[in-house]
């Protein structure tokens, strides 16, 4: 186990003078402070104690009801028995290693993929098989010759707005990669904290609603609430949420009372609905800004896939640029980035970096792409 680069990252952007581009943090700015504050309050003042009481392992029954229907908008259907609350989703991934891996057990996972889940998992010694993506997601003739050469314990994929990619599976590609799961007998771990952040393009179906037996499906409050709250969910068949509420009594016995309360009495009164619309438009505004930026002081020779949601844009620079070494220079000239080689468990992806768009403004946007942009053309 390592300390996160991305953690270590985000001391660096503390100073003042930093523009970072570095940490998935959402816009704290949009935090629904006032309902939120409401919302606590009516949960206090409605249930009185019980708000404070220790509570069951598998969460708040009127929170999972109302997520049951909520999710439903979205083509996800599922009952409170399905359903295990978390200490966010990263929680959830750390459980699901806990009660899948032993010892080097093979992980199905993209090239790149998101570096909490190799962290996660690392703490149950997994190794990785990584299969290449294209603009369209995994790339499936390499997934299953892996597959079949490793047998690897289940696939990890973040298949809508890729951290740190950006990328989103096409619905095709899905449907092909979960005939090539059932083929193989190859459970999937669908990790969703972006996909309700859809600024362009046309809803994707998640694999969990493609092949809900096959999947298992994580999402999260944190960028679609608050990251502080630290509260996620768990989609899967009964039997395997039994499993995950053994291994969570012995983490941390239960989620936390007030907060789930809480959630559950801000999306009663249709904060929930209302919020999303406004920082997805919000988050538009900046990822278009970002991309702007980028076609006007990025080198023409430096790539990039625009995406159709969630917080991220994934850049790819000329071979013989490292993203590594130029880094030092970036902070240098008050702009700081993830080095893309963090998301490539087998190493790799030296020449690629990874931008965040949603904790900047517009101005600090197109000021930092400005400043890193000049660092990269004078590398060249």
């Amino acid at each position: 186990m390592q300390r996160s680069t991305i953690r270590e990252i985000l001391k660096i952007t503390k100073r003042p003078d930093i523009i970072s581009f570095a940490g998935g943090l959402p816009a704290p700015e949009l935090f629904p402070l006032t309902n939120f504050q409401n919302a606590l309050i009516e949960a206090i003042q409605t249930e009185g104690p019980a708000a404070l009481q220790y509570d069951l392992t598998e969460g708040y029954l009127p929170l999972k009801e109302f997520l049951c229907g909520w999710l439903a908008t979205y083509g996800i259907t599922t009952t409170p028995e399905e359903m295990l609350l978390t200490n966010g989703s990263q929680q959830a991934l750390d459980l699901l290693g806990k009660i899948f891996l032993n010892p080097n057990d093979r992980v199905l996972v993209g090239d790149p993929t998101y570096l909490g889940a190799i962290q996660a998992f690392n703490a149950y010694e997994a190794r990785y098989a990584s299969a290449p993506m294209d603009s369209a997601g995994l790339l499936l003739p390499e997934a299953e010759r892996i597959i079949k050469k490793v047998r690897p314990k289940f696939a990890y994929l973040v298949p809508t707005f890729q951290n740190p990619s950006g990328i989103t599976m096409t619905h095709a590609r899905r449907q092909a990669f979960l005939k090539l799961a059932t083929k193989y007998a190859l459970p999937v771990i669908e990790d969703d904290p972006y996909g309700y952040l859809r600024f362009t393009g046309d809803r994707v179906p998640s694999l969990y609603t493609l092949s809900k037996g096959r999947t298992i499906y994580l999402s999260t409050f944190s960028k679609i609430l608050s990251p502080g709250i630290r509260l996620g969910f768990v989609l899967a068949q009964k039997n395997i949420i039994q499993e995950l509420v053994l291994a969570k009594q012995a983490a941390d016995l239960q989620p936390n009372t007030l907060l789930q309360r809480a959630v559950y009495y801000y999306g009663r009164a249709g904060h929930l609905e209302a919020h999303i619309p406004v920082i997805t438009e919000s988050y538009r505004k900046r990822a278009s800004a970002m991309l702007d930026a980028m076609k006007q002081y990025f080198p023409s020779t430096i790539q990039w896939v625009p995406p159709e949601g969630g917080m991220f844009v994934w850049c790819r620079l000329p071979k013989g640029l490292s993203s590594a070494k130029l880094f030092k220079k970036a902070v240098e000239a008050g702009v700081a980035y993830v080095t893309g080689s963090v998301f490539h468990p087998n190493g790799g992806g030296d020449n690629t970096l990874r931008l965040n768009f949603t904790n900047s403004s517009l101005e600090q946007i197109k000021e930092g792409i400005q400043r890193l942009g000049k660092v990269f053309s004078e590398a060249l």
